[in-house]
């Protein structure tokens, strides 16, 4: 058991015997970073920094759910930036990155390898001050540029078309009801025609609203009176009928306010898009000094393994 411990001291004079095999293992992981540094290409990096706007600003239930406009956040919630960086790292924006860069012709890349290739070199991140950190790396300084300016649009344009859809959606929803009220109108305005018709209440100073009869110069008889009283329950439905079709036609302005053909920008942008004039690439020192410190490590590992190796086949035979 004593035999088989391995403790400090002796792993320390192990590698120490071994100095001269730890030593050409790192010069070699230092001669293989150097010529990578020759051999890579440079790369660049587009970026942008934004600020993702409320919904308040095309969400008519959050506009108008309050009465007073100052209350409102004029920057996002956390779930609103959840659902901007969904938007802005899903297919549709990268599609969109490679219709307008040309992509796939440029890069000669297949077709299955093309999304994770953009998804590779595109990258969302969240800051600590909840901005949006947007990056897209490529050889070419200006496909970089240019793929990021098709992704902010692209996820601006999806952002917008949801609520703009959304908006489309209840307007519809508004009219087919308005439709419905003001057909059910018509057939009360019909049986308001009818009534007075039948009781020969024309003269009656109307419409008749309230609880007490307005009945002007005209004498009061049993008959009259139960036409007088169906003419006021008549008016008074059509009464609220019309007071829910002025707020449905209310209610369609507020959606109506948010369908223009001037969009509201979503993202504010802080910095950026610009075109990248420096290479992104990690530099050349710092890639020479981790494969040193990870050529010694590797060979620390197998001097060690050797030895426990050759210690248990000793102890065998």
């Amino acid at each position: 058991m004593e035999n088989n411990r391995f403790d400090l001291i002796d792993i320390l004079v192990l590698l120490k015997s071994k100095f001269k095999t730890l030593l050409i293992f790192t010069i070699l992981g230092i001669i293989a970073s150097i010529i990578f540094v020759f051999l890579r290409k440079d790369v660049y990096t587009a970026e942008a920094n934004v600020i993702v706007k409320s919904y308040m600003n095309f969400d008519r239930n959050q506009m108008f759910s309050e009465e007073a406009f100052f209350v409102k956040d004029a920057f996002a919630k956390e779930n609103e930036i959840d659902k901007a960086m969904t938007i802005l790292g899903n297919s549709d924006v990268i599609a969109y990155i490679n219709q307008e860069t040309k992509y796939q012709e440029t890069k000669n890349i297949r077709e299955k390898d093309l999304f994770n290739t953009i998804k590779a070199n595109y990258k969302v991140k969240r800051t600590d001050n909840s901005d949006l950190e947007i990056k897209f790396t490529d050889e070419h300084p200006d496909i970089a540029l240019k793929a990021l300016q098709a992704a902010l649009y692209k996820a601006e344009d999806l952002y917008i078309n949801y609520f703009e859809e959304y908006n489309r959606d209840i307007t519809q929803e508004i009219d087919f009801k308005r439709q419905l009220l003001a057909d059910s109108i018509q057939k009360i305005n019909t049986q308001i025609a009818d009534t007075r018709k039948t009781y020969n209440i024309y003269n009656a100073l109307g419409p008749v609203r309230g609880n007490g009869g307005n009945s002007g110069s005209i004498s009061v008889s049993e008959s009259n009176a139960a036409g007088m009283e169906e003419l006021q329950s008549l008016i008074t439905i059509k009464d609220k009928m019309d007071e829910e079709n002025a707020k449905l036609a209310g209610l369609k302005s507020q959606y109506n306010s948010f369908l223009n053909t001037h969009k509201m920008r979503i993202f504010y942008k802080v910095s950026g898009p610009y075109k990248p004039s420096i290479p992104s690439n990690i530099s050349a020192i710092w890639i020479v000094l981790g494969s040193a410190v990870a050529a010694f490590l590797f060979s620390c590992f197998w001097v060690l393994l050797a030895n426990a190796m050759n210690k248990r086949a000793n102890a065998q035979s």
